[in-house]
């Protein structure tokens, strides 16, 4: 299941992120608190590497595969309320699909 949490409010759109344009059913981000089309996917909790860089789709699909069955911890920047949270997706299967790069 999937968690989240409030990391900070930030007004203007991350300059690189993935955007969400559709959760699929029974994928491991329906289970999330993720929103299609106004969440963004900005990198992940606790890796100093996205901090530097943003995550590009071929990228977090790697990082998915890599960590199937376990516990994947996105930070997520929503365009609605202008915050990024923390939110948890529990990895049973890979489905990464439906993401798009915004330079």
């Amino acid at each position: 299941m999937g968690a989240g949490q409030s990391i900070g409010s930030h007004p203007q759109p991350p300059a690189r992120a993935l955007h969400v344009l559709r959760v699929t059913p029974s994928s491991p981000a329906s289970y999330t608190n993720i929103e299609a089309f106004f969440d963004f996917v900005v990198g992940l909790e606790g890796d100093t590497h996205s901090s530097r860089r943003m995550l590009d789709a071929a990228e977090l699909e790697a990082i998915v595969e890599k960590n199937e069955g376990k516990n994947l911890n996105l930070l997520v920047w929503n365009s609605k309320s202008q915050t990024t949270r923390g939110t948890v997706a529990a990895l049973h299967f890979t489905a990464v699909s439906y993401l798009t790069s915004i330079p």
